[in-house]
Formats: C-alpha cells, sequence, structure tokens
C-alpha cells in the first residue's frame, strides 16, 4: 500500500456507491418543488414516472408509487390538436392562471381567454383525482411561501446578502456612479425585427452602452443573444474591446420537460434555445493580436474554470426570464467578484447583485457609497438605503 491510498482509506464497495447515488438522486431539487405548484394538496415528494401519464403507466405495469401527469380535460379542450407548448404557463387554462410565475393582472396571450390545447395536471399515485373547478386556484400557498419571500417573487436566500436595484432608463442613465464590476450580465431588449410585448433597443443605442467603462482592466461579460442579436452580440463584443471565449447553450423545455415549440420566434426553424455568450475584457497589456492565448494573463487565469458545462436544460417561465442556473454558472466563475446585471425585472433580483431596469419600482441600495453618489447625482430621485 502506499503512502496516499493509506491516507484516503479503503474505497467504497460498488454496492455502497450505487446506494448513494441513488440517494442524491432520490433527493428533491427546486426544480421538482416548482413540478408541485400544480398539485390540488401538498404532497410528499416523489419523481416523475418515466411513462409521464398515469394512464400510459397502468398500461405497462401494475404498481407505481411515483409522480404522474394527467391531462386536464375542458369542454372547449380538442385533444386532437395535441398539448399546449405554454402547458403551465398559458394564461388560456384556469388552473394556472394564479401561476407565481406569470406575475399578477397579466392578460391572456393572444386576447385568448380559453385555450383548446391540452394542459397537464400533477396528480400523485396515492390520492384521488378531483374534479378541477375553473378560475379557482390549486397552488398550494404552503409551498408557494417556502419558495417565494414576497408578492415580487424574489427567491428566499436565507442567511445572504439582500439584492440591490435602481429603476432607470438604461439609454440615458450616468453609469459613471456605479463604479467597476468584475462581471456583468446583460439581457439585452434587442430590435430582433418581430412583434415583442416590450420596448426595444437600436442597434446604435446598444452601440451607444458604455460596457467598457463599467469594468477593470479585466472582466466578465456575459451576453443573451437570439436571433439576428446572435451575429451583432459579436461585433458588439469586438467594437467594446471584448474577446468570446466561450458560450453557453439554453435549451427549453416545458412542464413535460419536452423542447418548447411555439412558433413564435424564428423566421425558418423553431427556435427552442437561447444563447449566452461569454466574452473577457483584455488587460491593456495583452497583445491584441488573435494568435496569442486571452488565458496567458495571470489575472484571467485565476477564474475558475472548467467546473461547470455550457448546456442548461431548464423550463421556461414568464417572458424573458432566463434560468437561475445560469447564475450560478457566473458566480462560480468569478467568485467574491463586483456583479451587475443590465435590463433586469424583479424577477433577476438576486444576492450580492446590482440590478438595473425600467420595471424594478422603488430603488433600493445596499452600498453606502453608491448610494451617496445617486442621491447627489439624482437628488429628484427616491433611493432606499438597506443595511
Amino acid at each position: 500500500m502506499n503512502e496516499s491510498s493509506a491516507v484516503a482509506g479503503p474505497s467504497k464497495s460498488v454496492e455502497e456507491t450505487a446506494s448513494e447515488l441513488q440517494s442524491l438522486l432520490l433527493k428533491e431539487t427546486a426544480k421538482t418543488r416548482l413540478r408541485r405548484l400544480a398539485t390540488a394538496v401538498p404532497v410528499p415528494f416523489n419523481p416523475v414516472c418515466a411513462s409521464t401519464t398515469l394512464t400510459a403507466c397502468r398500461a405497462v405495469r401494475q404498481q407505481c408509487t411515483k409522480t404522474h401527469y394527467e391531462p386536464i380535460l375542458r369542454p372547449w379542450t380538442d385533444t386532437s390538436l395535441g398539448y399546449c407548448s405554454y402547458l403551465n404557463l398559458c394564461y388560456g387554462e384556469p388552473m394556472f392562471r394564479n401561476n407565481p410565475s406569470l406575475g399578477e393582472g397579466n392578460a391572456p396571450r393572444g386576447s385568448t381567454k380559453e385555450c383548446r390545447y391540452m394542459h397537464f395536471q400533477v396528480v400523485p399515485t396515492t390520492a384521488k383525482q378531483t374534479e378541477l373547478t375553473p378560475g379557482i386556484s390549486h397552488f398550494s400557498t404552503t409551498i408557494r411561501s417556502r419558495l417565494f419571500d414576497g408578492e415580487d417573487g424574489t427567491m428566499s436566500q436565507p442567511g445572504k446578502r439582500v439584492g440591490q436595484w435602481i429603476n432607470c432608463d438604461l439609454r440615458r442613465f450616468d453609469y459613471s456612479v456605479l463604479g467597476k464590476f468584475h462581471v456583468i450580465v446583460a439581457d439585452p431588449p434587442w430590435d430582433i425585427h418581430m412583434a415583442l410585448p416590450y420596448g426595444t433597443m437600436t442597434d446604435d443605442e446598444m452601440r451607444r452602452l458604455p460596457i467598457p467603462a463599467l469594468q477593470p482592466d479585466w472582466g466578465i461579460l456575459a451576453l443573451w443573444v437570439t436571433g439576428r442579436a446572435m451575429e451583432l452580440g459579436r461585433e458588439l463584443l469586438s467594437l467594446w474591446g471584448y474577446r468570446r471565449v466561450d458560450e453557453l447553450v439554453w435549451v427549453k423545455v416545458n412542464q413535460l420537460q419536452r423542447l418548447i415549440r411555439t412558433g413564435r420566434t424564428g423566421h425558418w426553424l423553431n427556435h427552442t434555445c437561447e444563447h449566452l455568450l461569454i466574452a473577457v475584457k483584455l488587460p491593456p497589456s495583452h497583445p491584441r493580436t488573435e494568435d496569442v492565448p486571452w488565458d496567458t494573463d495571470p489575472t484571467l487565469r485565476a477564474l475558475r474554470r472548467g467546473i461547470d458545462t455550457d448546456v442548461v436544460v431548464a423550463e421556461v417561465r414568464e417572458t424573458s426570464r432566463k434560468p437561475d442556473e445560469v447564475y450560478g454558472i457566473i458566480e462560480r466563475l468569478a467568485p467574491q467578484s463586483r456583479r451587475l446585471e443590465l435590463f433586469g425585472r424583479k424577477h433577476n433580483i438576486r444576492p450580492g447583485w446590482l440590478t438595473l431596469g425600467n420595471q424594478l419600482g422603488e430603488s433600493q441600495v445596499v452600498e453606502t457609497d453608491l448610494y451617496d453618489r445617486l442621491t447627489k447625482r439624482y437628488p429628484e430621485q427616491k433611493f432606499k438605503l438597506v443595511g
């Protein structure tokens, strides 16, 4: 026995390793907790059956202790149309109109009061199916209170720093009061030449954003792009003095974990994914030629690379909302960094980040020096300072 094996101790048996893996696979995640929002009453966690629906499961096995989906059949449902691509995010299905991910006071998509496509509810095998009452929320308030802090839908983060945000028009805001950030994430309202439920920015307005001035000699910029913005985003990275070093792909799935196929995005093919361009700001000392690797700089080599993958598979939620998992990827890549998110909404607010957007309500600031600069520059605007 060599010294290294003696220190490591006895190795686990195959049975012990398999048992540990099985335990991890059955452990409840935030994703599975959100699935249970569609149950009529709180139930213990069970993984979803591979057969998906209870009817399909009973056709191949006599007993099953896992959770299943079952169709919600309304008088207006046309089963020949197949399932709705929005599923539990559809305003046209009464059961899901109070889904906290949709927000309050939203009108049905496309002014459709009743969606004729099929929707699904979670049905535990041990529970008796109950008749659905149109217009009544079946979301468990107990589960919702555990997942969300308040009416704005911000996620609970016990024991962590509070988030800070500034409500402003990013086209006219004085960015010089913010200071510097080693990490910037932006989800711009690109003008992609399609009808969108929000205002967009022109290409020239995007080019005028002072992104390089917001970062010190080096930094990471993560830029969400889709459609024609994929090419425009690369152009902007070059214009701002950044080099694209990687790309993350978000594969969009629906409630049944199937690819989204809405037909609303994409001119040639239905777009089922979005892309996050990862770029670095090169230090002034770095040679400006493409044949010199960017990671020869000792500062950039300090980034924690190689931890996460470049693909995230996650359910879609309200318009423009991105997966929460992406924040963890960025934070692990550059830990202990000051972080800024541009074009954010209330659901983007996150402890340890400063969020800028025009739909954030009353501004809240944690950093006292930032608060002093903001109140001096914008005396007519109200900023809340929290400890």
